[in-house]
């Protein structure tokens, strides 16, 4: 995959592998002088911050299978994440069902 190059995915559904691609892919570009960078500090910031909030999210995606295997409605989970009911269940029912 170029630097630069687009992918269908949303970022919460990219592998591990195909994140670690992609900060290769950057790395590369950086080495080869293809992006100019001011202040490397703040990539590695930014990742360290996409880090945090990958481990959130699959904590967040724990949680909510813990709350339906216990009972919880989508309600209830929706009202605890400051979501709706229906948002709740569209973004982790393919959680439960798989």
């Amino acid at each position: 995959m170029a630097m630069g190059s687009t992918t269908k995915k949303h970022p919460r559904d990219l592998s591990d592998a195909e994140v670690e691609r992609i900060v290769a892919d950057a790395d590369a570009a950086l080495e080869r002088g293809d992006v100019q960078v001011v202040d490397a500090v703040v990539l590695r910031e930014l990742r360290a911050a996409a880090a945090l909030r990958r481990d959130a999210e699959q904590r967040v995606e724990a949680a909510v299978l813990s709350a339906r295997h216990a009972g919880a409605s989508w309600g209830l989970i929706g009202a605890q994440l400051g979501v709706t009911r229906q948002g709740a269940r569209q973004r982790f029912e393919r959680l439960v069902d798989s």
